[in-house]
């Protein structure tokens, strides 16, 4: 990085044209954003809570493997809060899972619109009735059922409750709008629910890659910091020249949207980028593909936000990249920088009420005789292709990797590491966990001589980073290997789950009294392939149990049926995926008070 001559860099060029350039595209990001509500139909929906909505993530957020579908409103660290059909309609599905969007509800509006309530605590009047019905006479708590026209619903009507279910990691309410065709969410607030947002967005740190290679290789970053900015004319500008070695030129971003404070950081809702006043670069998360959402992997810097915990967000488009949020791309944001005069780059970035930011600096290419030394990649005997399937074969394992799972060409690294504690095999390391995969591969190990007795309880096992905790990745034994499918590289193994999961009472006494008013709280949990299934009966009947995933929880909530009083027989038997089960059986009595 060079300290050259701001003042010298401005003046080669026109101030007031330079001043007309953001002032116009200010008004873009109005007329853009403006221009996106017109599509949608406004004052047709109504909010989903009788509270602001203030939001914990606004849609698209950068999330682990997804872009974020719907906009997560906050209720106040509560449970509990009333949540109102958006329209007139019906519901289209119910849908509830230990994981995901735990207890949802979706509705179907005559406008070719569907709506949807997730992480609920529980559900409303006739739709609450239905279920329980549903779910006693499938004998089931997960289930993703859909009921056609039976359920109608009114604009306004209390359909159910605020909550904390399925991978909520707190309560609040994730809200969706989807097209019913096709099912792709739309950001809600382009329909007029709007978020509570007052701040612009602020960018952090901006990062330079040379593009020549297969992975994006970090040339230069630059921290955002207010003694490196210098305003003139009311456009901000880093004080120094940025000197790049010669190539093809990406950038990354890391920034963020501010709603009601400055200490929360949010997703942006679009990022431009310009070089030499020509756009190369833009885009907007209006509308996100559910099949191809892991793409964050490809349009973040997956490498930085692996080992650092930082999400960069490219100004260039991978290969492999093909969700389609992006509204234009020259080069696919990629700059041929060949030469070594002095260029002027703009980031712009902004929020879905038209609020931006923008930042201008000044880069100066020069020629990097050991850029190549520094790119080389030791791991070149295998070459996988992302267009293609691919095979690798060593002693003992097959990787199969098939078409459009990769993002970019990789060279393939491949190690044989020592055995793992309780491990039936070497540890084959499948190249590094920084690289990202848009589908899953099939991965073969052999284990070692003696264990196929155990052939049933043996699966795939693997650490993602060195000395991480072991994570099950299932899989079978077949024709003298286990074979699993699984989406990220990383350390694999084979081992052996024949440990039966636990079953923990939480509040029967040891007399076998139930004095908890409420219901019956069990704690179970798995040591590595995880919970398969369980089943509850109270003298031989199947009950209803709540399973919280995310706690290892089971709920058995006490109703009118409840037999209270008097001794009765509760079974519960948990079997997790290896079928390995655990039986709790006793008399026990659930008093009145």
């Amino acid at each position: 990085m060079k300290n050259n001559s701001l003042e010298h860099n401005i003046k080669s060029s026109n101030r007031q044209i330079i001043k007309s350039i953001i002032l116009i595209t200010s008004f873009l990001h109005f007329f853009i954003t403006s221009n996106a509500q017109s599509y949608y139909p406004q004052n047709y929906f109504q909010s989903p809570m009788d509270t602001p909505l203030y939001l914990s993530a606004p849609f698209g957020s950068l999330r682990d493997n997804h872009f974020h579908s719907g906009m997560d409103i906050r209720t106040y660290e509560k449970e509990g809060l009333p949540i109102y059909a958006v329209a007139d309609g019906y519901v289209s599905r119910i849908k509830i899972s230990s994981v995901g969007y735990g207890k949802a509800i979706y509705i179907n509006h005559p406008n070719g619109y569907t709506s949807v309530y997730g992480h609920l605590q529980k559900y409303e009047g006739e739709i609450a009735a239905y279920i329980k019905t549903y779910q006693y006479q499938t004998e089931s708590f997960d289930f993703d059922h859909f009921p056609g026209k039976a359920l109608p619903v009114k604009k306004g009507q209390l359909i159910g409750w605020s909550g904390n279910s399925g991978g909520s990691t707190g309560p609040h309410l994730h809200f969706e709008i989807r097209n019913s065709q096709t099912e792709q969410p739309i950001n809600p607030q382009l329909f007029g629910i709007p978020g509570v947002d007052i701040y612009e967005p602020t960018i952090k740190k901006i990062i330079i890659y040379n593009l020549n290679g297969n992975r994006p290789f970090l040339l230069n970053d630059m921290s955002i910091s207010k003694h490196k900015i210098i305003t003139i004319d009311s456009v901000k500008y880093y004080s120094d020249t940025i000197e790049v070695a010669k190539g093809l030129t990406g950038f990354g971003v890391e920034a963020y949207d501010y709603m009601t404070n400055l200490n929360n950081e949010y997703s942006l809702y679009g990022m431009e980028l310009y070089i030499d006043d020509q756009e190369y670069f833009s885009y907007r998360l209006d509308r996100i593909d559910f099949e191809n959402s892991r793409c964050i992997n490809a349009h973040i810097d997956y490498e930085m936000y692996k080992r650092d915990g930082i999400r960069f967000q490219k100004c260039f488009l991978d290969d492999g990249n093909i969700i389609k949020i992006y509204n234009y791309l020259r080069n696919k944001g990629k700059y041929k920088l060949l030469d070594d005069t002095v260029h002027k780059v703009t980031i712009n970035v902004c929020d879905i009420d038209g609020r931006f930011s923008s930042l201008n600096f000044y880069i100066k290419g020069f020629a990097d005789e050991t850029l190549k030394d520094k790119q080389n990649n030791l791991c070149k005997s295998t070459i996988l292709y992302p267009r293609k399937d691919n095979i690798f074969k060593a002693k003992d394992i097959v990787l199969e990797v098939p078409s459009k799972a990769l993002y970019d060409t990789l060279e393939f690294c491949y190690e044989v590491k020592p055995k793992e504690k309780n491990s039936f095999s070497l540890t084959h390391k499948i190249h590094d966990q920084y690289t990202p995969l848009h589908k899953s591969f099939t991965l073969s190990i052999k284990p070692e001589e003696g264990v196929e007795k155990f052939s049933d309880k043996l699966l795939l096992a693997y650490t993602v980073k060195e000395n991480g905790n072991v994570r099950s990745a299932g899989g079978e034994f077949k024709n003298g290997f286990v074979t699993a499918r699984s989406n990220t590289f990383g350390n694999y193994f084979v081992t052996i789950d024949s440990i039966a999961p636990s079953i923990k009472t939480l509040n029967i006494s040891k007399d076998k009294i139930v004095r908890d008013t409420l219901g019956i709280k069990i704690k179970i949990d798995d040591n590595l392939s995880g919970i398969s299934a369980y089943k509850a009966t109270i003298n031989g009947k199947w009950i209803l149990m709540d399973f919280d995933a995310k706690n290892d929880l089971l709920i058995y909530e006490f109703d009118d049926k409840t037999i209270r009083d008097t001794k009765v027989e509760f079974v519960l038997t948990v079997t997790d995926k290896k079928n390995n089960s655990s039986t709790y059986k006793n008399e026990i009595t659930i008093l009145s008070k």
